[in-house]
Formats: structure tokens, C-alpha cells, sequence
């Protein structure tokens, strides 16, 4: 009973989320679908094709644990503000988390949740935090964006294991993450530093990954390779690109439409 009430909760939840962000911005690409598959940005964004693999009951809950831990740091966030910043708050509240181990940068502010267009390569999405430091300059403050991921207990061993030799590295959380570099550098100018702050699901255990600059630029080649590679059509399989990883088809919300051959 409890799970069917959930499902149906989180049906309400989702399309009120694509009503919000998605309806009548279909034409654009997803900026969050940086190097994951040209043929799902194909059929999503250039032929608008209905999903013909919805995700299933327990994706959707998986899926809903990471959008409340966005939901409760970007709160965080926005308590700081006015805690810090805005001076709103009583000052009993004030002397509490004063109490605590947190870092007062009095000249630090959050924004959070914020979208980016860029028309000229057709892509829209939204970022998940952008912090602004007026400490060494109040007219020209470092800029900050970060991007915050969830993942389980072996994907994070296996970005942060130090008996790996070569930890992995998710090229396209970098690209989306350069993606919205990119938006936010037309905004602001140059952009100080990109960060991707992992969660572990399994312990809670937070990792900041800094994500060089120049993924800024190669979002930007990215994104207009799409965009000549679409022009002439569906693009044929091609791993690496179409898609990026083997396991990306069996989450894809096209798999049936775009059947993949069984390597994939």
C-alpha cells in the first residue's frame, strides 16, 4: 500500500517538475545530458519524442533521494544567507549555529538553483549552486559554481579509493558542469573555480572534486558538435559518443525506440 501511495506521490512530483522546467522549452538541449548520448539528445530535444522506457518504481525513488539532498543543501544555503548575510533571523537562532563548526565567511552569498540559456548552441539547464566572495573585493567578487552529485558507496570508492591507480573520472558530470560555466561566464565573466561535491547515499560522506576550467571550453566544442552532428540526422551507434558507456541504455528513457544492439 505504502509503496503504490509513494509511486503515485512521485508521478505528481515529476510532472510538476517538467511543467516548471521542461513545458514548451522542448527544442532545447538538456545541459545535464552533456556527453551522455547524442542519440538520446536526438530524440529528445530535436524530434521531442515521448519516453518509451520510463523509469521504473524503484529508479524514480532513487532518483527522488537525490533531489531532496539538493533540496536540503540548497536550503542550507539559502539559511546562511539570512542568517549571514541578510541579518533576518533572531539572534538566539544566530548564536546557535554560531555554536557550531561552521566556517562564517560573513562575505560569501549563495545562489542557488538558477537557470542558463545559451541560444547559440541551444541549450538550457540549471545549475545547482554559484557562491560569490566580495572578501577581497566587494565590486568584483570570486565566483564559484558548484554542481552536487549523489552516487552509492562503489561509485564514490571508485573516485575517491587511494588504491586505485587512476580513480574514475565522469567526463560528462565535467561537461555539464562546464556547461553551466559556460552560461554563467557570459553572466558574470570568468569564472574563479568548478567544483562537483559527491555524496555517498550510503554513509553520507561528502567529497569535493575541483574541475579544471578548460571543461568550460570543451563543453563549448561539445555542445557545437552536437549541434552539426544533428543537422545531418539521427546519428548511428558509435561508442563512445552513441552512447558514451554501455550502461546508460538500460536507464535510457528511449531504449526501445532506439534499440541498441545487444552489445550495449
Amino acid at each position: 500500500m505504502f509503496e503504490n501511495i509513494y509511486q503515485d506521490y512521485l508521478l505528481v512530483k515529476n510532472e510538476e517538475n517538467r511543467k516548471a522546467r521542461y513545458d514548451g522549452n522542448e527544442g532545447w538541449y538538456h545541459a545535464s545530458g552533456a556527453g551522455l548520448c547524442s542519440r538520446k539528445l536526438y530524440f529528445e530535444s530535436v524530434e521531442k519524442a515521448q519516453p518509451t522506457n520510463p523509469p521504473n518504481k524503484s529508479s524514480m525513488r532513487k532518483m527522488r533521494v537525490g533531489t531532496i539532498l539538493h533540496e536540503d543543501i540548497q536550503n542550507s544555503l539559502i539559511l546562511y544567507n539570512n542568517i549571514y548575510n541578510n541579518n533576518i533571523l533572531q539572534d538566539n537562532i544566530k548564536h546557535d549555529i554560531s555554536q557550531n563548526n561552521i566556517t562564517q565567511e560573513y562575505n560569501v552569498k549563495f545562489d542557488v538553483e538558477g537557470e542558463i540559456r545559451l541560444p547559440s548552441l541551444n541549450v538550457r539547464g540549471f545549475y545547482d549552486v554559484v557562491s560569490k566572495d566580495f572578501s577581497a573585493d566587494k565590486d568584483a567578487p570570486k565566483v564559484k559554481l558548484y554542481d552536487i552529485k549523489t552516487t552509492a558507496n562503489f561509485s564514490f570508492a571508485r573516485k575517491f579509493s587511494s588504491k586505485l591507480s587512476s580513480p574514475q573520472e565522469n567526463r560528462n558530470h565535467y561537461l555539464q558542469l562546464g556547461t553551466y560555466g559556460l552560461g554563467l561566464r557570459e553572466k558574470y565573466g570568468d569564472i574563479d573555480q568548478m567544483s562537483v561535491i559527491y555524496y555517498n547515499k550510503d554513509n553520507s560522506t561528502m567529497r569535493e572534486v575541483v574541475v579544471p576550467n578548460m571543461f568550460i571550453d570543451e563543453a563549448k566544442r561539445y555542445w557545437y558538435s552536437i549541434n552539426e552532428e544533428h543537422s545531418r540526422g539521427l546519428p548511428g551507434f558509435n561508442f563512445g559518443t552513441s552512447p558514451a558507456n554501455a550502461w546508460i541504455c538500460g536507464y535510457c528513457q528511449f531504449k526501445s525506440r532506439c534499440n541498441p544492439p545487444p552489445k550495449f
